[in-house]
């Protein structure tokens, strides 16, 4: 069965798969370009939230947090209702959140890809094929899952958390494979801490 695993870019979206001899990787520029090159992959494994409230705070971001603990819980924020998804502004954006789901706010970081989940949201309400295909993932739950249950402490854009989610993946696929994807993508598209969620996610 083949999987992808996604994760938000510079670029766009980075897409990694597993190979014969070790990862492949593409990046696309929206979610249509990427199902469209993908089309005949089973799963479509991304950190976006999919399936979007119209009211009230989604309870798998509350399970996850829960999941993940302190202080990884933080990474998991609360998922913007549908009804703001066309606001272009945060000042915008926060009344409207506030004004339909009952004086809830709205986090600047989740303001900051309204874009990318509104572009998915669309992409997969007008795509039946996509949505059966096409589900959605958070990289701290999957590291905590690898690491027995708890949450990791250090931060994914650290030294120190990089080396440590290198060794949590290296618990299902081979450590030098790992690091020789990291090596490949260059950083002007991806960054590392993209290029191991994406992996977490297969």
């Amino acid at each position: 069965m083949r999987c992808i695993g996604v994760d938000g870019c510079k670029a766009g979206w980075l897409a990694v798969e597993r190979t014969c001899d070790g990862f492949a990787f593409a990046v696309h520029p929206g979610p249509g370009e990427l199902i469209a090159a993908h089309a005949d992959a089973r799963v479509i494994a991304v950190d976006v939230p999919i399936g979007l409230s119209e009211r009230g705070p989604r309870a798998p971001d509350r399970d996850a947090r829960a999941f993940v603990g302190w202080p990884r819980a933080s990474s998991v924020f609360s998922v913007p209702v549908r009804g703001v998804l066309g606001a272009t502004t945060y000042a915008e954006a926060l009344r409207l959140h506030r004004q339909l789901d009952g004086g809830r706010g709205l986090s600047a970081q989740a303001f900051g890809i309204l874009p990318k989940i509104r572009a998915w949201d669309e992409t997969l309400r007008a795509d039946a094929d996509a949505r059966a295909r096409v589900f959605e993932v958070h990289p701290e739950v999957s590291f905590a899952a690898l690491n027995g249950g708890a949450g990791l402490v250090e931060g994914k854009k650290t030294p120190r958390g990089r080396e440590r989610r290198i060794a949590l993946l290296a618990r299902v696929f081979d450590e030098a494979a790992v690091r020789a994807l990291l090596a490949s993508v260059p950083r002007r598209l991806a960054a590392a801490d993209d290029v191991l969620d994406a992996l977490a996610a297969l």
